[in-house]
C-alpha cells in the first residue's frame, strides 16, 4: 500500500531536506500528507508551490516522538538523522536511532520504517566505524518485521553524493551545485584541478545527486511495497572514468595521486577524530571493494526518475 502519512526525521537539512522537496514536488499529484521532525523549532518548508510543517521533537523521549506520530495519524517514517560534523556524538546519533525506530514500531498506525542510510549499504563496510553504528538499527528492524510481517522497511543506497564534484565552480548560482549538502571535495577537486585516489583508479563508484535520491526516496513511498534494499544511482563509473570526465569538462589534466593501502591508512588520526578517519575508512572500503555495487539499481528500475549523470552534471558546473 503507498505511503498516505509521511514523516521525515531530520528533513531540515541535508540529504533530509533534498527528501522532504522531492516529496513536495509530488505532493499534488499523489496526495499525501508530510511533517518534517527536527530537533530545533523551524518554520514550514516550502517547495514547489506546497509545503511541510516543520515540528519540534525529543530524540531522547520516546513519548515525544509517539505523541507526534499518532496525532497525524503517520504510516511511513524516513530518518535522515546523523553524525555528520566534528560536533556529533556517535553515542547521541544511534541513539536517537533507536529511540524514533522504537516510538514509531509502537505507533499502530504506521507500517513502514528507512532507516538513515543514504550511502554505501552499512553491512558491506565493516572498516568504517561511523557505518557500524548503524548496525543495530538494522537487527531491530529485522526484530519488528518477524513480530509484524505487515511491518515493511529499506535501506535505501545511493553512493557518493555527486554534489561534491561541485566544489568550488565560479558560475554566478554556483552554490546550487552543492544543493543542501555540505560544501568540500572528495577524491576530486576541480578547482585545483587534481585528484587524491585510492588504489589505482580501477574500482568503480556509485555516485547519485543529492537532488535525484530525494526524488528517488519520493517516489519509492508511492510504491505498493517495499523490497529490504533499494540501490540508486546516478552512474556507476570507475574512478579513472570520472577522473577523464573532470579532465574533460575542465580542458586540461589533473595532478593525479594514486595511493596505496599503507598511504591511506597512515593517514587514520587518534579515535576522537570521527570524521576525518571516517573519510579515510571510507577511502580503505573502496580499496577493499566493500563499496562495489552487489545487487542491481532496482530503484531505478521501479520508479520513473531520470537521474542526472556525473557527464551532465560536469557540464552544468564546469564548461
Amino acid at each position: 500500500m503507498r505511503s498516505h502519512s509521511i514523516a521525515i526525521a531530520g528533513g531540515t537539512g541535508r540529504i533530509g531536506r533534498h527528501i522532504v522537496e522531492g516529496l513536495l514536488e509530488i505532493k499534488q499529484q499523489y496526495s499525501f500528507e508530510l511533517i518534517v521532525l527536527s530537533r530545533s523549532n523551524s518554520s514550514d518548508i516550502s517547495f514547489a508551490g506546497t509545503s511541510a510543517p516543520v515540528i519540534r521533537v525529543d530524540y531522547q523521549d520516546v513519548s515525544s516522538i509517539q505523541k507526534v506520530l499518532n496525532e497525524h495519524q503517520v504510516d511511513t517514517v524516513i530518518s535522515t538523522v546523523s553524525a555528520t560534523t566534528a560536533s556529533d556524538a556517535p553515542d547521541a546519533f544511534i541513539t536517537s536511532q533507536e529511540t524514533l525506530l522504537r516510538a514509531a514500531s509502537s505507533v499502530p498506525s504506521v507500517r513502514r520504517f528507512a532507516p538513515s542510510e543514504f550511502s554505501v549499504n552499512s553491512e558491506q563496510v565493516p572498516g568504517v566505524e561511523l557505518y557500524q553504528l548503524k548496525l543495530p538499527i538494522i537487527r531491530l528492524l529485522r526484530q519488528i518485521k518477524q513480530e509484524r510481517p505487515e511491518f515493511e522497511y529499506s535501506l535505501f543506497n545511493c553512493g557518493v553524493f555527486m554534489n561534491y564534484l561541485g566544489y568550488g565552480n565560479t558560475k554566478p548560482d554556483g552554490h546550487r551545485a552543492h544543493g543542501h549538502m555540505p560544501h568540500f571535495p572528495y577524491v576530486y577537486d576541480l578547482s585545483k584541478r587534481s585528484a587524491d585516489i585510492p588504489g589505482d583508479g580501477e574500482k568503480q563508484l556509485i555516485y547519485t545527486r543529492a537532488e535525484d535520491v530525494g526524488k528517488f526516496v519520493a517516489a519509492a513511498t508511492q510504491l505498493e511495497a517495499w523490497e529490504e534494499y533499494y540501490e540508486m544511482a546516478g552512474d556507476v563509473l570507475s574512478m579513472n572514468e570520472i577522473l577523464h570526465l573532470c579532465e574533460d569538462a575542465c580542458g586540461t589534466k589533473f595532478d593525479v595521486k594514486y595511493n596505496s593501502r599503507e598511504e591511506i591508512h597512515a593517514r587514520l588520526g587518534p579515535p576522537e577524530k570521527t570524521m576525518e578517519n571516517f573519510f579515510v575508512q571510507f577511502l580503505l572500503a573502496i580499496m577493499d571493494g566493500d563499496c562495489d555495487l552487489n545487487r542491481p539499481l532496482n530503484l531505478n528500475k521501479a520508479v520513473d526518475v531520470k537521474p542526472m549523470t556525473v557527464e551532465q552534471y560536469l557540464k552544468r558546473w564546469w564548461v
